[in-house]
């Protein structure tokens, strides 16, 4: 796998605005970027791309799927890139699941800039 498919980050998030700022943080860090706005977006693009994946971020709320639902299933088909699951109604319960998706970070909202890109940073450099 060569450093370019690495550096490649799936943003997925039913907010226009979120995914944007997302975008330009990730692309400021030499990263390429690919969009889903939904769940079921994101589903198809984890599955039917076969460029390597170097980090997914996620919202948990989106509509058809939550994020937390999709990236199970793409630990269960295999994939293993570390994982940033974004919200705004974080609860015991959903630290739990993200907790067993392995390499994942509960980033709740509002977060600083410095934060996401902290760890995004991290994941990408691993």
């Amino acid at each position: 796998m060569n450093q370019d498919t690495c550096r490649r980050v799936v943003i997925a998030d039913d907010n226009d605005d979120m995914r944007a700022v997302l975008r330009g943080h990730v692309e400021g860090l030499g990263a390429e970027v690919s969009e889903a706005a939904n769940g079921g977006d994101l589903a198809i693009l984890l599955v039917e791309d076969d460029r390597a994946i170097g980090l997914l971020v996620t919202d948990v709320r989106m509509p058809w799927a939550t994020g937390v639902q999709v990236a199970l299933s793409a630990r269960n088909a295999g994939l293993t890139m570390p994982i940033i699951v974004i919200t705004a109604f974080g609860d015991d319960r959903l630290r739990d699941q993200v907790k067993r998706l392995g390499t994942a970070t509960l980033l709740p909202k509002p977060f600083r800039a410095e934060e996401f890109l902290s760890l995004a940073r991290s994941y990408l450099s691993a």
